[in-house]
């Protein structure tokens, strides 16, 4: 009975011996994992920037940037969507969606008179002070720069991709998009055109590339991204976006 005991007892002793050393060697290849995923040198950190962003508001400061905050940048600019993709690969897209209807522009901005066949008669631009007839597609094109008609609504619309290369400057919260060639038109925006020769016969500017600097914050309850374009004045255009 005393030869049984003493055997029962050199296996229980062997056996969690055996399960100590098990549990050392895990513990042991949990740290080298680690490690490798947890590098001390911080060079493969990835910027809080990084992430898929979508404009929740964009606000336009008018009078020298500084008076009112309350105009909306999206609704002057016929902003349906803003999404902006900051990549860790140093790159970033960017989607814009804009929508106006015709009608409304033909009438209460050109003073015309407008018909869904005919399109907007009678009216003038604002800027020569050309009198013209167009038809709807060619109103769009023309006096709003937009390539999508909507026969149904008389809405017309743009999408927008772009897309270039980020920098940031985590000491001073700054981020520098430069943006790869694009046709932008005479408020800034970018156009649909999609070459030089299609951009400069519009009477629209082709870019080679644009840089824009903007100071940034992030508002680490909610997840906000706010943008300021850092051009003397960063109250000029600020953007709120929010990340998905």
């Amino acid at each position: 009975m005393k030869l049984l005991a003493t055997l029962y007892k050199n296996i229980f002793s062997d056996a969690y011996f055996a399960l100590i050393i098990s549990a050392l060697f895990i513990i042991s290849c949990e740290e080298q994992v680690d490690d490798l995923w947890d590098a001390n040198d911080d060079t493969g950190s990835v910027s809080p920037l990084v992430g898929d962003w979508y404009a929740d508001s964009m606000n336009l400061h008018w009078s020298q940037c500084n008076m009112d905050s309350s105009v909306s940048f999206m609704d002057y600019n016929n902003i349906d969507s803003y999404n902006l993709w900051i990549l860790s690969d140093g790159s970033f897209q960017l989607a814009l969606s804009q929508t106006t209807n015709v009608e409304n522009v033909c009438v209460d901005e050109h003073a015309g008179t407008w018909d869904p066949v005919d399109g907007c008669g009678g009216g003038y631009d604002y800027y020569d002070y050309v009198y013209f007839n167009e038809t709807p597609l060619q109103f769009c094109n023309n006096r709003i720069g937009y390539n999508e008609y909507n026969i149904e609504t008389s809405d017309c619309s743009q999408i927008i991709s772009l897309d270039g290369t980020w920098q940031s400057d985590e000491a001073a919260s700054s981020i520098t998009l430069t943006t790869n060639a694009h046709c932008s038109n005479e408020w800034g925006m970018a156009s649909y055109q999609g070459t030089s020769s299609a951009c400069e016969s519009a009477g629209n500017v082709w870019k080679i590339s644009l840089v824009e600097t903007y100071s940034y914050s992030i508002e680490s309850a909610t997840g906000e991204l706010s943008l300021s374009l850092d051009n003397g004045d960063s109250t000029c255009v600020k953007s709120y976006l929010t990340i998905e």
